[in-house]
């Protein structure tokens, strides 16, 4: 396929040019802060292996996983330079941009530079929703209103399309044109100071002179998705298919419409006021972070530097941590039913496959069993013990069908309390208070499952997240998932609309302690045993405290506060001792402080009091949750002036003037 190249792609207009120092600017600063903290030394081992002394062994498969990241980074933000360029309206000031790049991106990055991944990551739940509330109390102060997500639905004629193809390539262009270039400055420094050998001198030229030319034909993609995304004129009249039935045109489809849903439907249309927030935009930001997080084992020495063993072990008992809130929220957030016993289920989970996993399994059924061939055992019995936690969520769901609100709450508690108690009881089958100790790994051909290499046990939590997202997404698309959303809303309603009451309950029952027991099952196989004083009624309240500051019933807000809940528990409140006894820490002279009043003080002591604080500032300043479903945020801001953002898209439809207001131009 030939690819014209046209001077106005090179010269851009006034407009285009504003659009790009908005968008160029925006992304360089954190993809040239990325490039000095690790991304340099990623791309200088690919290119001249052994210059970088990490302390780490670089074989070649390490060399082309690191490979692979570098292209597919650099590819996928040159597309979304060119995406955003096209897709943005400019009626949005670059300070506003530039203020959003800064509180969501660079804030994140510097914080993950300074503290680490988890800790950066649970640190942005404190800093996001403080955020929200000063803009949101600046905007009240100045009355301000922000612009609506589109004005009206324009229909790009050929010209316009051709104009927006340009802003695309030119965007693409543009930006790897001047990232190479500072990067070639940077390391032009680096080879005039010695630190930079004549290998990576000469691969840094190369670079320089392959980005512009890959931004031109990136350009293009971007201007293709870009231009996927427009009003064209065969949707903006109604017409008839290709089979002679009527065709409902997108206009049509956006007039029947509340407004807002229509607000939230044209958020995704070219052009557009907040591209970053647009489907499309969000699809390469999801293209990231899964390469990210895939490569993440091989990346990590040179971002983070020693010690990425540790740190893989505590992102695995993070990964569980994301399956319990993915498996609490069908319970809580699609169905609306409130479980304060969610443990139990975890408990049960983790039991099953330490009794079967285990010696114990020999001293139980009298059966001798080959040591080695039990770690083959935990592929079946992973599925196993998922359907063993889902149906005693049946049995807690049959009794507690006719029970809402506060009272399933003080059921559930109780099962909650009563299935840890009876595994410490039961000493026979599982050793009481002692507890299984020898519960085998997983096994698999050619890995070698350690706590040492802890590498296999985060993919394998990786794929286990991986299939717990993509059940929930099916189950929540569903008609399932529909019936449990109407059950949470309304369920005298729901009952009269024809769902089932009894069998729909039930499977929301089952279908979170499936996860539960999955969690369970990985919990004791990484573990190494299963012991009863990991399973309190404290660890359901931080379950349930994922859920709610993640977003009730949004799937990546749980994802999100699951990991900020993880990392501010377990990571920041369980060290603040350790960082008290060093005198280079800044708790340092705060415990000194406290002590001269308190002399027998320790963080440790009000550990709880401190989380609790967190989650009271966090409810107050972002009630919905940091990443809340669409629902959800319609439901708490209705009424709310200072959120709601007026447009012509807001006239109601069938008001005097609708048609008018929604066109098409």
């Amino acid at each position: 396929m030939a690819v014209s190249i046209s001077n106005s792609m090179f010269r851009p207009t006034n407009s285009t040019l504003k659009l790009l120092v908005k968008w160029v600017v925006a992304l360089l600063v954190p993809v040239v802060v990325f490039n000095v903290w690790g991304g340099e030394s990623i791309l200088n081992a690919v290119l001249s292996p052994g210059t970088v002394s990490l302390g780490i062994s670089i074989d070649i498969g390490t060399l082309i996983q690191a490979a692979i990241f570098i292209i597919v980074f650099y590819f996928v933000v040159t597309l979304l330079a060119g995406y955003l360029v096209a897709a943005d309206s400019g009626r949005r000031s670059i300070l506003e941009v530039w203020i959003d790049v800064l509180i969501f991106v660079m804030v994140p990055l510097i914080l993950v530079i300074l503290l680490g991944l988890i800790i950066g990551i649970a640190l942005c739940a404190i800093v996001w929703p403080v955020y929200f509330y000063i803009r949101n109390a600046v905007r009240k102060a100045i009355h301000y209103t922000p612009p609506p997500p589109l004005a009206s639905l324009k229909t790009l004629n050929d010209e316009q399309r051709i104009v927006l193809k340009n802003r695309a390539v030119a965007g693409a262009f543009w930006y790897a044109t001047i990232l190479a270039l500072i990067l070639l400055v940077i390391d032009i420094i680096y080879f005039a100071t010695g630190s930079l050998n004549t290998t990576l001198f000469i691969g840094a030229i190369g670079r320089t002179i392959i980005l512009p030319i890959a931004g031109f034909l990136l350009g293009q993609v971007s201007a293709w998705i870009a231009l996927r995304r427009t009003l064209s004129a065969k949707e903006s009249s109604n017409g008839r298919g290709e089979n002679g039935t009527p065709r409902v045109s997108k206009r049509r489809r956006l007039e029947v419409l509340s407004a807002t849903r229509a607000r939230e439907e044209v958020k995704d249309l070219v052009p557009n006021d907040l591209p970053l927030r647009s489907t499309g935009a969000q699809r390469f930001f999801l293209t990231l972070l899964v390469v990210f997080v895939l490569f993440y084992p091989v990346i990590d020495p040179f971002l983070f530097g020693y010690g990425t063993d540790g740190r893989l072990a505590g992102y695995g008992d993070a990964g569980y941590y994301v399956i319990l809130a993915l498996g609490l929220n069908i319970v809580v957030g699609f169905a609306g039913l409130l479980d304060l016993g969610y443990v139990a289920f975890f408990a049960i989970g983790s039991y099953a496959w330490g009794m079967i996993g285990s010696p114990q399994f020999s001293f139980l059924t009298g059966i001798p069993v080959n040591l080695s061939l039990l770690p083959w055992f935990f592929w079946p019995m992973i599925l196993g013990a998922a359907l063993i936690a889902a149906f005693f969520g049946v049995l807690l769901g049959a009794p507690t069908l006719r029970l809402r609100g506060d009272y399933l709450a003080i059921v559930t508690l109780g099962f909650g309390e009563i299935v840890p108690i009876v595994f410490l009881e039961m000493d026979k089958y599982t050793n009481g208070t002692n507890g299984l100790i020898g519960v085998a790994s997983p096994a698999f051909p050619g890995v070698n499952w350690s706590v040492v290499t802890p590498a296999p046990y985060y993919y394998l939590i990786l794929a286990l997240i991986a299939f717990s997202i993509f059940a929930n997404v099916r189950m929540r698309d569903s008609r399932l998932g529909r019936a449990w959303v109407a059950i949470r809303e309304d369920e005298i309603a729901a009952s009269s609309s024809g769902v089932n009451l009894v069998n729909t309950k039930l499977f929301a029952f089952a279908a979170g302690a499936f996860f539960a027991g999955v969690a369970g099952a990985y919990h004791s196989a990484k573990l190494g045993g299963v012991s009863p004083d990991n399973f309190g009624f404290g660890d359901s309240v931080i379950y349930l405290a994922m859920v709610v500051i993640g977003g009730i019933g949004s799937i990546p807000g749980v994802i999100v506060g699951a990991l900020a809940v993880y990392a501010i528990n377990q990571f920041i409140l369980a060290q603040l001792d350790t960082l008290a006894a060093d005198p280079t820490s800044f708790v340092y002279p705060i415990h000194n402080a406290i002590v001269h009043v308190i002399p027998s003080f320790t963080f440790g002591n009000i550990r709880n009091l401190i989380f609790g604080v967190i989650l009271i500032v966090v409810m107050i300043f972002r009630p919905e949750g940091l990443i809340p479903s669409a629902r959800r945020r319609r439901e708490l801001h209705q009424g709310n002036d200072e959120e709601v953002e007026v447009g012509s898209l807001d006239v109601p439809p069938g008001a005097p003037g609708f048609e008018a207001e929604v066109h098409v131009e």
